[in-house]
């Protein structure tokens, strides 16, 4: 049997485990070593580049070692940031993704993808518009993205799923997807062909609120259009509407009522520049899709 060494060549698993253990500023400075160096590198060289820590580098190493007893056919699924790019069909502006885990298809990322986001406790208009742009726009043809929390998450992921593709983008792992009131909902997700889970975190992470604005950057990172149905001043569909802001990614915001708290943060948002959104139509034409 071949005796595995920590000078392998970086591959899924490796560039998973980095994922996993390693800071957002140690993944991006992994990230710039790689993409900057013009020779392979190794497991053992790229740690020590990026963790200042020699306690964090053993423990690495020893995962590593672990890693190398595992038989495929229990591996989960993964996707190296090379291999989601070209699921995607472009770059992504991520400042520190390294890979993702994933249940169902990815085959579905190919086609045009719009976050719909917004508020956990919409309104009737926000659900009927989240309803309305997530089938118009499954039926055109593109991809739903969304974070999976209730709300206006839950509708656009289930109307997109029911009339065209659809994928969630966890705030924890894959074991236990979070909420558990959307179990359902998870399932139809992993088992149809025109559905998808992804997840940057440990398998069995759970929902903490620190991983839900690194999160976000990735919903951000692989849209190609991010609309805001309601959002409050406090709203995490905020957070994701500027890191897509920061990325070049376009945003769009529903306009609402000037008397719905559901509605300040869109008003908000189309006054520092959103596209005003007022119907499918535009963000297909913002797009270049014909309509």
């Amino acid at each position: 049997m071949e005796k595995i060494s920590a000078k392998k060549a970086i591959g899924s698993q490796e560039l998973w485990l980095l994922q996993v253990n390693l800071s957002p500023l140690e993944r991006a400075q992994a990230l710039d070593f790689l993409l900057n160096k013009s020779i392979p590198i190794d497991f053992t060289s790229l740690v020590s580049h990026c963790c200042a820590s020699i306690e964090k580098q053993k423990k690495l190493i020893q995962n590593y070692q672990l890693l190398t007893h595992i038989s495929s056919a229990a591996e989960p699924k993964l996707l190296t940031r090379a291999q989601f790019e070209s699921a995607l069909s472009k770059k992504i502006p991520h400042p520190n993704l390294l890979a993702l885990q994933y249940l169902g298809n990815p085959k579905i990322l190919n086609k045009p993808k719009i976050a719909i986001i917004g508020s956990r406790r919409p309104t009737l208009y926000g659900r009927e518009q989240a309803y309305r742009f997530a089938k118009e726009l499954a039926l055109a043809g593109c991809t739903i993205i969304s974070g999976g929390a209730i709300g206006i998450d839950t509708t656009a992921q289930a109307v997109g799923l029911q009339y065209g593709k659809s994928c969630c983008v966890l705030g924890n792992g894959l074991i236990n997807p979070y909420p558990p009131s959307n179990t359902q909902l998870f399932l139809n997700l992993k088992k149809s062909p025109h559905g998808l889970i992804l997840s940057e975190f440990c398998l069995n992470e759970s929902a903490q609120k620190w991983n839900f604005p690194q999160r976000n950057i990735t919903i951000a990172s692989m849209a190609d259009f991010v609309l805001v149905v309601e959002a409050t001043l406090t709203s995490g569909s905020l957070i994701t509407a500027h890191a897509a802001c920061e990325l070049g990614i376009d945003v769009g915001a529903l306009p609402g009522s000037i008397d719905s708290i559901n509605s300040v943060g869109c008003h908000e948002l189309i006054k520092n520049g959103a596209f005003c959104i007022q119907k499918p139509e535009d963000i297909l034409q913002r797009i270049k899709i014909n309509v």
